[in-house]
């Protein structure tokens, strides 16, 4: 498949009337064009050329490898009684982000739950202190392998990981993998029966990439090897006999802050709130991205799948 990227599409197999653009590195400021592939039927899009020496790309700063922050005592108390609150719907208090889009799981306490591309572990660990008690988390850029009770951290890729999970999640790291096709083969053989797949993902239905093109920050080339749309990424369940239940849009700001910070020609690095965008900006945004949501334009979205075999 590696020799016929430039021709086909990773996600639904088309070869007819697909194009060809440039992007650059820009996060890091690194610099470089790399190609990619514009589908013309699932609209999904590609990198053509994958970078012989892609840990260049990831250096020790990169965003996904800073330190597991861990919590003890009264803190840990507050994370359970805020989750059982939150379960309850008994909105009191602020609440992390991701309660919101695991909450179409219904997944129980003790069901095992695998983590793949799970950077240092912080989300795992946050569910570790909230009661999950059968939690894996693999990563193949995993500084540190950890193993406590109910919490286990592998340094391993997807196509070294065994067993069977009840829940597998990809949050935003199905785009960083070669094949999307065999990704999801791999992922269908680790659910358990009635399994389920969240795969959070950016996506090329967004209104921002329609209009900014390759400035658009979640492109960054050339770390996403493969971008999809709903299209796609339904088309790939179905090859690999997962149906797709839900699909939820949870893009924020940063497709406007972010994306226009690039096209002043600014990387990451560079990058300060307080100073570079002014915070009325911001709050502006944050309303567009929610009204995006709603209409299917934002530029990201999580995935539900089920394993009905």
């Amino acid at each position: 498949m590696l020799g016929e990227r430039k021709k086909i599409c990773c996600g639904c197999g088309n070869d007819k009337d697909n194009s060809i653009f440039l992007a650059h590195e820009k996060m890091l400021g690194m610099g470089g064009a790399f190609e990619y592939l514009n589908c013309a039927a699932c609209k999904s899009i590609q990198i053509v050329d994958i970078p012989d020496h892609m840990d260049v790309y990831y250096p020790e700063n990169y965003y996904a490898f800073g330190n597991l922050i861990k919590s003890k005592g009264l803190r840990n108390q507050f994370k359970k009684i805020r989750k059982t609150l939150f379960d309850w719907k008994l909105w009191f208090f602020s609440y992390p982000e991701y309660y919101n889009w695991l909450s179409p799981l219904k997944i129980s306490k003790d069901a095992a739950i695998a983590d793949i591309g799970c950077g240092n572990g912080q989300l795992l660990y946050e569910l570790s202190c909230t009661g999950y008690t059968n939690l894996h988390g693999f990563d193949p850029y995993l500084k540190k392998e950890t193993s406590t009770k109910g919490l286990k951290l592998q340094r391993k890729g997807l196509y070294e990981v065994s067993g069977q999970f009840n829940l597998i999640m990809l949050n935003h790291s199905f785009e960083h993998m070669v094949n999307p096709l065999e990704s999801m083969k791999k992922l269908s053989e680790l659910l358990k029966p009635k399994g389920q797949l969240l795969i959070r993902v950016p996506v090329t239905d967004a209104e921002v990439w329609e209009k900014e093109g390759i400035n658009w920050f979640q492109l960054d080339a050339p770390r996403h090897f493969f971008i999809p749309s709903q299209l796609s990424m339904r088309i790939l369940g179905e090859k690999v006999g997962l149906k797709l239940n839900l699909v939820v849009f949870d893009s924020n700001e940063n497709q406007f802050v972010i994306t226009n910070l690039y096209k002043d020609g600014k990387n990451m690095k560079e990058y300060n709130s307080t100073n570079l965008i002014n915070q009325k900006f911001i709050k502006n945004w944050k309303q567009k991205a929610d009204i995006l949501n709603e209409t299917g334009k934002g530029d990201q979205a999580c995935f539900y799948f089920k394993n009905n075999g």
